[in-house]
């Protein structure tokens, strides 16, 4: 004899979830329509980490996004204060 128990989900938490790992960006909208129409699935968004200010100083620095000046003063030189 088995026993079958069912758990009543109430909330979010209590889902069983399931994470997909997708390479092709250009295939989510796809995606997310086709899980919405199934029955007793939503599709949650994750929500992106802020980078910290140090975190942007460096990705600007590999980016190339830097300027370097001899002085504050030649600097204010080019931009006319």
């Amino acid at each position: 004899m088995h026993r079958v128990y069912e758990k009543k989900v109430n909330s979010i938490n209590d889902m069983t979830q399931l994470v997909l790992n997708i390479r092709d960006r250009n295939i989510i909208p796809h995606l997310r329509k086709v899980l919405n129409s199934i029955d007793g699935v939503t599709v949650a968004r994750t929500p992106r980490k802020k980078k910290s200010g140090l975190e942007e100083a460096l990705k600007d620095v590999r980016e190339g996004r830097v300027t370097e000046h001899a002085s504050v003063d030649d600097y204010f030189k080019i931009i006319k204060v």
